[in-house]
């Protein structure tokens, strides 16, 4: 579904899509596409009182551009997501997203890193801020998110030592009245030490802070400010034909301004693991624990996250995508514990080398130990994506 949307499924190995590159001359090269998608959605409140269902029509037209060569160079892409459902024309919406990449290596021994991502997007009824308010209106934000980073040390070398530096900012830009105490920013640096073990294994330290602001304290409520330290130790398994990815397993450390909230100190991990049994089969693992700011009531959320997705080709045309995720949510400061379940199904078929088909059916499950119908219920939505390119 496309570079910057997220889309469950990856681009199978033995896949007949393969969009074709326009070469602009000098270095540079363009890929656009467009995705299409019509589908039903049974829940669009996210509620398990009042329900509202509809039809829609999503339109995702995308571009990448690739500016120089390996060494050094530039990606830019953009995402352009519009959604019109034809019963409820309030939750129509329209997002934007701009991520720019840069690479550039000095020498062997020395490379950086810079990447920036613009995006003006929405919280649909029913969730983030607007958990348990009745708008009339998706809620909308603006973000703006800002990393550097630098690596001494051959990729070759035993030993590579990094250091990152982070910016993001999110302002929500209506239902001012509430929304206004949500505006924040983060400022964030780390670094990371990595030494070789094997041929494709790397011990990994992850070390980083991240302090956080809100721009506003909400009448009779405590200030959210904090800071987040986290330590993490893992392995790396170097990209082959066979397998990639992380796992990485720590502490992390969420200290308040505010001595009024009630701070944290626990375990943490951050899992990525990608295997492919065949050319035509791709497995992928995501797993980590950390803690998040609510968008509603409460100090901090706990948050525990597993997610699997199977992508196989049965066929050189056809195959199919499965998914499955858990996220359990611990809530302090609010007497709350979520468990969201997801389920995504989905059939492939490449008609031509630049035409992709895939309908599909997906299913949330929110549960709560809070009884209130925000807080529990169930989605389903059917649809057919349609992806073109050149």
């Amino acid at each position: 579904m496309g570079w910057l949307l997220g889309a469950w499924a990856s681009a199978g190995l033995a896949a007949e899509f393969e969009p074709a590159r326009v070469d602009l001359g000098e270095g540079i090269r363009m890929e656009p596409r467009i995705g299409l998608e019509y589908g039903y959605d049974d829940n669009l409140l996210h509620s398990g009182a009042d329900t509202l269902d509809s039809q829609y029509l999503r339109v995702l037209p995308e571009v990448r551009v690739l500016f120089g060569r390996r060494i050094s160079h530039l990606r830019v892409d953009y995402l352009l997501d519009s959604t019109t459902y034809f019963d409820s024309s309030d939750d129509n919406y329209l997002d934007h997203t701009l991520d720019l990449t840069g690479h550039h290596e000095f020498t062997a021994r020395h490379r950086v890193d810079a990447n920036y991502e613009f995006h003006k997007g929405h919280q649909a009824r029913g969730t983030g801020i607007a958990e348990f308010d009745q708008t009339d209106e998706p809620v909308e934000f603006t973000s703006h998110d800002v990393t550097g980073a630098y690596e001494f040390g051959a990729l070759s070398a035993r030993m590579q030592i990094g250091g990152n530096l982070g910016y993001y900012q999110r302002t929500y830009d209506n239902f001012r009245e509430r929304s206004q105490y949500r505006d924040h920013d983060k400022f964030r640096y780390g670094a990371t030490f990595k030494w070789r073990m094997g041929a494709r294994t790397r011990l990994l330290l992850d070390l980083s802070e991240t302090d956080t602001s809100y721009d506003r304290v909400e009448p009779g409520e405590l200030a959210r400010d904090s800071k987040v330290t986290r330590g993490l130790v893992g392995l790396i398994w170097e990209a082959s034909a066979q397998s990639e990815g992380r796992a990485a397993f720590g502490i992390e450390d969420k200290r308040f301004d505010d001595s009024g909230r009630e701070d944290f100190t626990g375990f943490a991990w951050d899992i990525a693991f990608t295997w492919r049994p065949t050319s035509y089969s791709t497995v992928d693992l995501i797993s980590a624990r950390e803690t998040k700011d609510p968008f509603t009531d409460g100090d901090y959320v706990e948050e525990s996250r597993y997610e699997i997705t199977w992508e196989h080709f049965w066929q050189t045309r056809w195959g199919t995508s499965l998914g499955a995720s858990y996220t359990d949510k611990d809530y302090t400061g609010d007497d709350r514990e979520d468990e969201i379940t997801r389920l995504r199904l989905g059939v492939i078929y490449d008609f031509r080398r630049w035409l992709r088909f895939e309908p599909y059916y997906s299913y949330r499950d929110n549960s709560s130990t809070r009884d209130d119908p925000e807080l529990n219920y169930d989605k389903n939505q059917y649809g057919l994506m349609i992806t073109v390119a050149l």
